[in-house]
């Protein structure tokens, strides 16, 4: 019986690799973004805050005849006032980073109004919401932390029990335009819930791409005396798959579009001939591929087929299969040259595979 490490060590093994990196590349059509090393932050698509004032505040604010109104397109929904996230950068652990909304509010008192829009929550060195007030910018209040909790819905953030109050400048600038010595530094006004979506999320050093190779191919390849096997941290899965730890990466969270990086590798070996394939990495554009490092230079390995890729999310997990590979052009003649035969051609299927990410 032929053990599963054999078949690594054999030219079935190889032909299972190469499929391994057309899995990689149907990962990258699925997934696209940044390497192993891209920022913690995950740019924001949309969303939403909720500012719910206290109930004392907005008792005093009605008795002294100032009355918050908000500033389209911010709704009023059930007491609250909710402002559209249109943008921004948030770290999905820390939530350090900023929030930018659409809409406003506006303080009225008589004839005099004092308007605040564009509001920007700034989190982790500065906990603060900025606004544009006239023509300038100022920290209009204080974001309190402390008590908040942090949920994730699937990709998405949800903080609660966010606490604001006003910073004194805001105060400052309440009591000038209303005439008035109601406002101070520090008085809270009430709590929000910021609710956040991604527009992309990056991907965690966790997982794996584990390729199936196809019978025909594997085949194919015994005639050939080709040696393949794994490069550490490469391994065999149980049924005879190869699997490669994912070390990084960028998904798009609607199109799962972006680029996947593993770490490990394939050596193939005929004779005194020994290729390392190795670094892979995935870029999905009109022409998607998978580029591996062979000696000083990059390489495009794979082309892939994603018209009948599955794909799926539970949690933070994302599940990308069916995808079929296929060597390039480029590396059909690599191959050749380095074996010499002609038995690689551009276009040979050489399996499908299933990749298993997760998302920070």
């Amino acid at each position: 019986m032929v053990s599963a490490v054999d078949q690594v060590a054999g030219p079935k093994s190889w032909a299972q690799m190469r499929l391994g990196l057309g899995l990689f590349v149907a990962i990258a059509v699925t997934i696209t973004g940044v390497t192993a090393g891209s920022a913690s932050a995950n740019p924001i698509a949309g969303g939403e805050t909720t500012l719910r004032l206290d109930k004392p505040v907005a008792k005093l604010l009605k008795k002294n005849g100032v009355k918050v109104q908000r500033v389209k397109p911010a709704k009023v929904r059930d007491g609250a006032v909710r402002f559209p996230v249109i943008g921004g950068k948030l770290n999905p652990t820390s939530v350090a980073g900023k929030i930018k909304h659409s809409g406003g509010l506006s303080f009225k008192a008589g004839k005099k109004r004092l308007v605040a829009k564009n509001f920007v929550i700034l989190t982790g060195k500065k906990n603060v919401l900025r606004a544009k007030v006239g023509k300038s910018k100022v920290n209009l209040l204080k974001v309190d932390l402390s008590r908040a909790q942090i949920s994730r819905d699937g990709f998405g953030i949800t903080v609660m029990r966010v606490g604001i109050s006003l910073t004194g400048t805001a105060a400052k600038a309440l009591n000038s335009t209303f005439g008035v010595k109601l406002f101070s530094k520090n008085l809270r006004i009430g709590h929000a819930v910021v609710k956040t979506q991604p527009e992309s999320v990056g991907l965690a050093a966790e997982g794996s791409t584990d390729l199936a190779l196809d019978p025909d191919t594997a085949e194919a390849l015994t005639s050939l005396g080709v040696t393949a096997a794994p490069i550490d941290p490469a391994s065999v899965t149980p049924v005879g798959e190869l699997s490669f730890p994912i070390t990084g990466g960028r998904a798009n969270a609607s199109t799962f579009a972006g680029s996947i990086s593993h770490s490990g590798g394939i050596s193939l070996t005929a004779g005194m001939t020994r290729v390392e394939l190795t670094d892979f990495r995935i870029n999905v554009d009109s022409d998607p591929d998978l580029t591996a490092r062979l000696g000083d230079s990059r390489v495009s390995i794979l082309s892939l087929d994603l018209s009948g890729l599955n794909a799926g999310v539970d949690g933070l997990d994302i599940t990308l299969g069916n995808v079929v590979a296929s060597l390039t052009a480029q590396a059909a003649a690599a191959l050749n040259e380095a074996f010499g035969v002609t038995a690689f051609t551009e276009g040979l299927v050489l399996g499908t595979a299933t990749v298993n990410a997760v998302t920070r």
